[in-house]
Parts: structure tokens; C-alpha cells; sequence
């Protein structure tokens, strides 16, 4: 297939999304690079951890200078996750890359760098990794940051898989974003969308050109 696959494990969108806000594009410009884009002096840009993090790792990026700035004209990443890959604090890698991606996004658009029809960013939860998105996650305040991010006009949404839940005897009156009926719950914020098939729709959208992560190693490497 002749579509970009990424794979990434547990941390990696630290330094890959380490793009943002003007100071990227006033870095670009400012600075002379090669055509490789690699600038003949590093700049201390903002990353993803700084946007998405700002009280651990500050609003400002002053510890790592940056050889090669990340500009997007657009941004079409779908995001596998099948089994429950977390990092050391027991957050799941996949939908906490899914949220970094997400504010690195909010502010190319907020800053005009990014048109928002330009954005779609897609997770898929199935296998293992299906007891995430249950009334039962321990990852809900990442799921709500994803709810967050699209009332701030940012393309971002997770999807479930149809056949993963009928395998686990799930419908969607388990899922989170979901009441006892099995109907949206407008108190939620947001909704998880359910998809006939996991892989098909992957297929389908890196046919579309979107970009494939692998969510599927934890900090252990398992």
C-alpha cells in the first residue's frame, strides 16, 4: 500500500508532534535550512508536551533546541489500538498521543497555520484494548479530552469496533457516552462512534490517505 504507516511507541509523539503555534512557522522563516528542512541553527520551538502539558513541562520549550521544525498543510492520522498499551503512570499511550496531536492541532488552526478541514485525526479501539472506551475505563479524562478538543473545533474523534464488541458480548448500552438504552448521553460531552469493522476501516482510510500509528507496545515493550 502505498500510504504512510508510522508506528510509534510509548512516547514517541513527544518529540515527533513537536510542532505548534506561529513560533514554528516564524523559526522556518527566520532561520536558513537545507532541503531537507534542517535548520543551520537549532531554536528552542514549543513541543506537544508543551501545549499539552504546560504545568509539568511549561508553556515554553527552553530544554531541547530543535534541528528541524514540523510544518503541516494537512494532518489525516488514524490512530490502532488493540491492545491495552499504557505507559508507566497507566495512561493509554494511544488516546494520550491521541490528545497531544490534538492541542498541536488547536493551535495550528487557532493560529492560522492549519485550516480545520485540513485535520482528522481518528482512533480505533478494538481487541484488548475495547475496555478503554467501557463505562468501566480508567482512561476516561483522556476520552474527555478528546470530547474537549472537538467542541474546540478540532476534527478528533474515537471509534469502536462492531465486531470486537459483538466478540465480547458488548453493545453500545456499555460504552461510554452512552445511556443504559444504548442512546447517545447528551450529559456526556461527546459520543464514541461504533464501526462496522476495525481493520476494513482502517484500510479504508489509509486508502484515503491517512497516516497509520501503532498504539500497540507499552513502556515495557510488551
Amino acid at each position: 500500500m502505498n500510504h504512510p504507516t508510522i508506528k510509534y511507541f510509548a512516547g514517541a509523539l513527544l518529540f515527533i508532534f513537536g510542532l505548534c503555534s506561529a513560533g514554528v512557522t516564524l523559526a522556518s522563516e527566520k532561520l536558513d535550512s537545507n532541503s531537507d528542512g534542517i535548520l543551520n541553527q537549532c531554536e528552542y520551538l514549543p513541543l506537544a508536551t508543551n501545549l499539552a502539558f504546560p504545568k509539568k513541562f511549561g508553556e515554553k520549550n527552553t530544554s531541547i533546541c530543535v534541528d528541524i521544525p514540523v510544518k503541516l498543510e494537512k494532518a489525516k492520522m488514524v490512530f490502532n489500538m488493540d491492545t491495552p498499551a499504557v505507559d508507566k503512570k497507566g495512561d493509554a499511550n494511544g488516546l494520550k498521543h491521541m490528545v497531544m496531536m490534538g492541542f498541536v492541532m488547536k493551535q495550528q488552526i487557532k493560529h492560522g497555520l492549519i485550516k480545520p478541514e485540513n485535520v482528522s485525526i481518528i482512533g480505533i479501539v478494538h481487541g484488548s484494548a475495547l475496555k478503554w472506551v467501557t463505562k468501566a475505563s480508567t482512561q476516561k479524562k483522556w476520552i474527555n479530552a478528546i470530547f474537549k478538543l472537538q467542541s474546540e473545533g478540532v476534527n478528533i474523534h474515537l471509534e469502536a469496533c462492531a465486531a470486537a464488541m459483538n466478540g465480547a458480548g458488548l453493545t453500545k448500552k456499555n460504552l461510554y457516552s452512552y445511556t443504559a438504552n444504548g442512546d447517545p448521553d447528551p450529559k456526556a460531552g461527546g459520543r464514541i462512534y461504533v464501526n462496522q469493522g476495525a481493520f476494513g476501516r482502517e484500510l479504508y482510510l489509509q486508502n484515503q490517505g491517512y497516516a497509520y500509528a501503532e498504539e500497540g507496545n507499552d513502556h515495557s515493550g510488551k
